[in-house]
């Protein structure tokens, strides 16, 4: 048992700066959350670094939706001891999914030189963790609240937890049923983001598109964001396809600020395996779902995701699956192998690694033809284009586009798209 410390002075100002490394693996709801960390150690007058050397803090937000990802996670956290025994007096926080999945417990029995650990379902207490180890917060500080993405586009948590029952996730497990944050909170955090330099805000939730508050729908939360002044664009994601309605589809066609992309996750074109997966969707659902948003707006980009060698995939399931692929039409897609997330020996793939390894190969290949011909149906087009950079933007697509001139950060212009490279349009701003 560690021995107790007393919680570190916070800074005061225009004392020694104090500089925290946050390590952030998995999805856009770990980077959201890593940003609300971020925030806390702000309040106590830290500022970010890379530099591992520099850092008085690290915190590291681990993944488990995939074994690799936790492994990754765990490797991290050992390859630290040396930071610590380098830096004795700094502070090693474990936070996510991976920490939920494992405890607190086990972590610190395996890994004695951490100092706290905060599962996923409890980030949203953080402030408490962190104030047993450096006091409580001043108040002096408030780091960039758009660390995690360019300073134009920035994440508004919507809602935490998932309450589906997909058989090979593991969401609900770490981080709990779906809970909805309340309008007001969300439009309050947006419009303090926007006032801070975000032009474009970006909606999250497991299944963004389930959140409702009282007798509000998505929809209505949409058109609220739309109206906050100074948005230029509004994304969302990761919406499930069995929460999307006809008043969407409607706001859709009439909203140009609401970006012409979606990341619409499918997981398999077998409609055996579909079920399998409780997923609660056929392959026919889905496609007549992209038809009908495509109708509403023609040049909807869409991205998904895949798994292969889920448990009892056949050769002819995954076929299906590469059919799919050339039918949605899919600007991009995610794809990776089964890992298996509970402790149930038929949840083990029936595959072996160099089958496994090979499907996820031909599978990738596909994809990338597949990008290719969408990237170059763009050229010839004008889109627009929030740029990010002077020369480097990204489209209502969400494609990246360069130009040569004629961008600024911040600035949203028209672009003629005069060619493609590799996944990257090239334009001329107009």
């Amino acid at each position: 048992m560690q021995k107790p410390q007393k919680p570190a002075s916070p800074p005061v100002p225009g004392g020694p700066a104090r500089r925290v490394c946050i390590i952030t693996f998995g999805c856009q709801m770990n980077e959201a959350d890593s940003r609300d960390i971020a925030a806390a150690f702000g309040r106590r007058g830290y500022t970010l670094t890379d530099d591992l050397k520099k850092a008085d803090a690290v915190v590291v937000n681990t993944c488990t939706v995939r074994q690799r990802a936790e492994d990754k996670a765990i490797s991290q956290i050992g390859r630290l001891r040396k930071w610590k025994l380098a830096k004795p007096e700094g502070k090693l926080f474990i936070v996510g999914c991976a920490a939920q999945k494992l405890g607190g417990k086990a972590i610190k029995s395996r890994f004695p030189f951490v100092d706290e650990v905060s599962g996923a379902k409890a980030i949203e207490y953080f402030e408490d963790a962190l104030a047993a180890q450096l006091g409580p917060a001043p108040e002096i500080g408030y780091p960039d609240s758009t660390l995690f993405r360019s300073p134009q586009s920035a994440y508004v948590t919507i809602m935490r937890g998932c309450s589906l029952k997909c058989s090979y996730c593991i969401v609900p497990a770490v981080r709990g049923p779906a809970v909805f944050l309340p309008a007001a909170a969300i439009l309050k955090d947006a419009a303090a983001k926007i006032k801070a330099g975000a032009k474009e805000i970006v909606l999250l939730g497991q299944t963004v598109n389930a959140w409702r508050g009282g007798k509000a729908t998505f929809s209505e939360l949409l058109k609220k964001v739309l109206a906050l002044p100074g948005l230029e664009r509004l994304r969302f994601m990761s919406p499930h396809p069995l929460y999307f309605d006809d008043a969407f589809t409607a706001l859709l066609a009439a909203e140009p600020k609401l970006s012409r992309y979606l990341h619409l996750p499918v997981q398999s074109g077998s409609d055996r395996i579909l079920k399998a997966m409780r997923r609660g969707y056929t392959r026919g659902q889905y496609l007549a779902l992209l038809e009908r948003l495509r109708a509403a707006v023609p040049g909807l980009a869409v991205s998904t995701d895949f798994i292969v060698g889920y448990p009892g995939e056949t050769e002819a399931d995954f076929e299906e699956t590469l059919s799919l692929l050339r039918e949605g039409r899919f600007s991009m897609a995610f794809c990776f192998k089964y890992s298996p997330r509970s402790d149930n020996p038929a949840m083990v793939s029936h595959l072996d690694e160099p089958a496994m390894e090979a499907r996820l190969e031909r599978l990738l290949s596909a994809v990338k033809k597949n990008s290719r011909v969408i990237l170059n149906e763009r050229i010839g087009k004008i889109e627009e284009v929030l740029f990010e950079t002077d020369t480097y933007g990204r489209t209502s697509g969400n494609f990246g586009c360069r130009v040569k001139t004629g961008g600024a950060p911040g600035r949203m212009a028209q672009v003629f798209i005069e060619g493609a490279e590799r996944n990257t349009l090239n334009g001329k701003v107009l």
